[in-house]
């Protein structure tokens, strides 16, 4: 399909997409508006002959501590934003196998504590396997799961595009 090296795109190669006027983040211009990714992504962007996905799925933050907070799966010693990756890997990652996984990394986002998980996995429903930056971000009054995804032999190609968009998301 084209080169093996990175995609190496330039700021103009992005458009600035909002969500519910809660917040915006830049997308590759090649991406286009999808509905059908994640039932409960409030944004959701799709190139499906570069097989380029991104979903943001968005959750009230007090609701989200409150209520792991109840079930006693809340962990003091983490971030929100380290906890909100625990309960989302566990979800997101269950009957997938997961091939590799980077450590997590704490990161800042434009003023916002984040941290972000790299890996790759199999799905059993799916016949190849699927490379992921998930970016799990504290919001001043919501937690965000920023997912961008692509085949596993388009890592090289896409991973620096995928970080791109994950340093552009600002609340508004």
């Amino acid at each position: 399909m084209g080169s093996k090296g990175p995609e190496a795109l330039n700021p103009s190669d992005f458009k600035t997409e909002a969500a519910l006027d809660m917040y915006q983040i830049a997308v590759p211009k090649y991406m286009k508006q999808a509905t059908d990714l994640n039932v409960d992504a409030s944004l959701q962007f799709q190139n499906i002959f570069k097989e380029t996905y991104i979903a943001i799925i968005d959750e009230d933050k007090s609701d989200f501590v409150d209520v792991f907070k109840e079930l006693g799966q809340y962990d003091e010693a983490q971030s929100v934003s380290g906890n909100y990756r625990n309960v989302q890997m566990d979800h997101f990652t269950s009957g997938m196998e997961i091939i590799s996984e980077e450590v997590p990394k704490k990161v800042t986002i434009n003023g916002l504590n984040a941290e972000q998980v790299e890996f790759t996995a199999s799905l059993p429903e799916v016949d190849y396997d699927i490379y992921y930056i998930i970016t799990f971000i504290e919001g001043r009054e919501n937690v965000y799961m920023v997912m961008k995804w692509t085949l596993a032999e388009y890592t090289e190609k896409y991973k620096e595009t995928f970080l791109q968009m994950a340093d552009s998301f600002k609340e508004i």
